[in-house]
């Protein structure tokens, strides 16, 4: 399953690439996901939680990222399994950062390559899943903004970092993207409905 999305972020690139080559505090900004351990040689030790109903999987693995700054991109892959429910997951995101709309803002272009096997691949199909990696990204992207506006001009954070202990919840995504459609499916057919009496 490819993945594509870009957006803007208001802060200058040399700052943005700092931080998206820090896989620490990449990972307290996303929901759901830490790191547990340094393995050397820009490769991780991580942990990514997620709860659909009342099942939560966790899967345990491994992340490395290569980073060219030569032409501002990055390649972050990794693996990992969830013992409990048996599913496993690969996958790589390919970030390239690019001058935003301003000096002091940053485009970055991410593409996702992200394969599941298990009772969780059936989440893995149709555009539902592009609705919830909007969701995810909308969250990482506020996130992301948020923790870079902590940092002092020195770069040290005002404020500690509090690690994503609770699991991202694709289950509550899932159902927030369902309702989302039904109501604009709803508001179409009642408003032709109208347009034709």
């Amino acid at each position: 399953m490819k993945i594509e999305k870009s957006f803007e972020l208001k802060h200058p690139r040399e700052q943005v690439w700092g931080k998206l080559n820090d896989v620490r505090f990449v990972a307290e900004c996303l929901p759901g996901a830490s790191i547990v351990s340094d393995l050397g040689e820009n490769r991780y030790k991580g942990r990514m939680s997620v709860k659909v109903g009342p099942m939560v999987a966790v899967f345990n693995g491994e992340i490395a990222i290569d980073s060219r700054k030569q032409d501002w991109t990055g390649v972050v892959s990794g693996k990992g399994a969830d013992s409990g429910s048996s599913s496993r997951a690969s996958g790589s995101m390919t970030y390239v950062l690019a001058d935003g709309t301003s000096p002091a803002a940053t485009h970055v272009n991410i593409v996702s390559d992200i394969n599941l096997a298990g009772p969780l691949a059936q989440f893995s199909k149709g555009a539902i899943v592009q609705d919830i990696a909007n969701r995810i990204t909308a969250a990482f992207v506020t996130n992301f903004e948020s923790r870079l506006a902590e940092l002092s001009p020195a770069g040290e954070a005002n404020v500690a970092p509090s690690p994503q202990e609770e699991p991202l919840d694709a289950g509550g995504l899932l159902w927030a993207v369902l309702r989302a459609r039904l109501r604009t499916f709803f508001r179409g057919l009642f408003g032709r409905s109208s347009a034709g009496s």
